[in-house]
């Protein structure tokens, strides 16, 4: 029997780890991701211009803003992932001033801090590259279709609605295994951009109750770019959380990252609370009455920033910031360490099986942590599970050719 082709939506820390981890097993992966770039939650915004408008002038981590670990250098998981993204110069240490109470345990003397001066969605264009994976952007899986001789069919639309086609790979007789590592909801088609088909029919009574107890925070996310002529900076700390308010992080974006002469502009960047984010959830872009109230805020905290001399501003709402419940509704630990054990969490969830596909979900609402460790677990688990089914298929004779239940049938939509 072919090997089974592994197809993975989204290009998240999971999706890209889970990406490496599967090439390494020496099956075929490719990953859908329906934005333009890499990096899911762990976005980075870049401003360009200069001659064609090809060159970086700035950059902010829009979302996670540095990687915090626990585990030693000499972790035998997570040691040789740190040690591949710093001698990449992908991450460097981050020893800069984190003031205010930081919400996610950021204290101890065993904790070490990382940025990414390119941003920390290089980290998971890094894991791509190493999987050598066929990474197609701006596709969207829209519907997942169980046929009736146990094969799946993947209708997937552009990013801009237009229809894309998706070419099977391995051959028609290939197993197919699919990931899902999306937010919870769109997976359960509760949001407003659902995957729509019967997949979840065959979703055990118990896991779906697991699932639909899955909960989001939402937030928003401001950039701030400055021309370096313009801007003051007159804070200690790099970093800084804040208990009240609209506003509740703020960091100096550029020193953060380290960022060296290549960026020519300045940025700030302000995540706001989630009262905000609840307040205003069903705001569309350009989120203005949001960056009004940030504004404000910024201006009464940070009265020493020429805030009205930012020269572009980026507002985005993350609908799905951060895990609050995880799967059955279970809270991530923010002080989590690989070696304290799973928590009672699965790390993936498998939405179904047949003998010609399996279907997985996996992500940080399935992890002990809501973050980049606990996505790292995730795609462990999901490696596995996935290793268990090929082996399980290496293990059966094959069975008769030809019939429906023997492809993988991909639509355009």
């Amino acid at each position: 029997m072919p090997l089974p082709n592994v197809v993975i939506v989204g290009a998240g820390v999971t999706g890209s780890m889970l990406a490496m981890l599967v090439k390494e097993m020496g099956l075929p992966v490719r990953v859908l991701e329906k934005s333009r770039s890499a990096g899911g939650r762990m976005a980075t915004r870049e401003l360009r211009g200069g001659a064609g408008g090809d060159k970086v002038a700035g950059r902010a981590d829009l979302g996670a803003q540095y990687i915090t670990t626990r585990s030693p250098p000499e972790h035998a998981v997570l040691g040789p992932v740190y040690r591949d993204l710093e001698t990449a110069g992908v991450l460097r240490p981050f020893s800069g001033e984190v003031a205010g109470p930081n919400p996610y345990g950021g204290a101890g003397a065993e904790v070490r801090h990382f940025s990414a001066p390119a941003g920390l969605q290089s980290v998971a264009q890094r894991f791509l590259d190493r999987s050598g994976a066929r990474v197609q952007y701006e596709r969207a899986l829209s519907a997942l279709e169980l046929l009736p001789g146990g094969g799946l069919r993947l209708d997937v639309a552009s990013g801009g609605g237009a229809p894309a086609a998706l070419d099977a790979e391995g051959g028609v007789d290939a197993p197919t295994v699919v990931v899902l590592t999306q937010p919870v909801p769109q997976v359960l088609g509760r949001s407003r951009f659902p995957v729509s088909g019967n997949f979840l029919e065959r979703l055990d009574g118990d896991t779906s109750a697991a699932l639909a107890k899955v909960e989001y925070s939402s937030r928003f996310a401001a950039a701030y770019f400055f021309n370096a002529e313009d801007f003051a900076w007159k804070e200690t700390w790099t970093a800084r959380y804040f208990e009240r308010g609209d506003v509740r992080y703020v960091a100096h974006d550029t020193g953060k990252r380290g960022a060296g002469l290549d960026e020519s502009m300045v940025s700030v960047l302000v995540h706001s609370g989630v009262p905000l984010g609840i307040e205003f959830k069903d705001d569309v872009a350009p989120f203005d009455r949001a960056a009004a109230r940030l504004l404000e805020d910024l201006q009464q905290k940070l009265p020493g920033v020429p805030w009205d001399k930012a020269a572009s501003v980026k507002v985005h709402k993350w609908l799905y910031s951060q895990v609050y419940k995880g799967i059955g509704a279970k809270r991530p630990a923010p002080d989590w360490t690989w070696d304290s054990g799973d928590g009672g969490f699965p790390g993936c969830a498998e939405l179904f099986r047949t003998e010609r596909a399996l279907g997985l979900l996996a992500g940080d609402a399935m992890a002990p942590a809501s973050n980049f460790e606990g996505c790292v677990f995730s795609a462990h688990r999901a490696a596995e599970a996935i290793k268990a089914y090929a082996d399980a298929l290496a293990a059966t004779a094959a069975p008769p050719g030809g019939g429906e239940g023997g492809d993988l049938r991909v639509a355009a939509r």
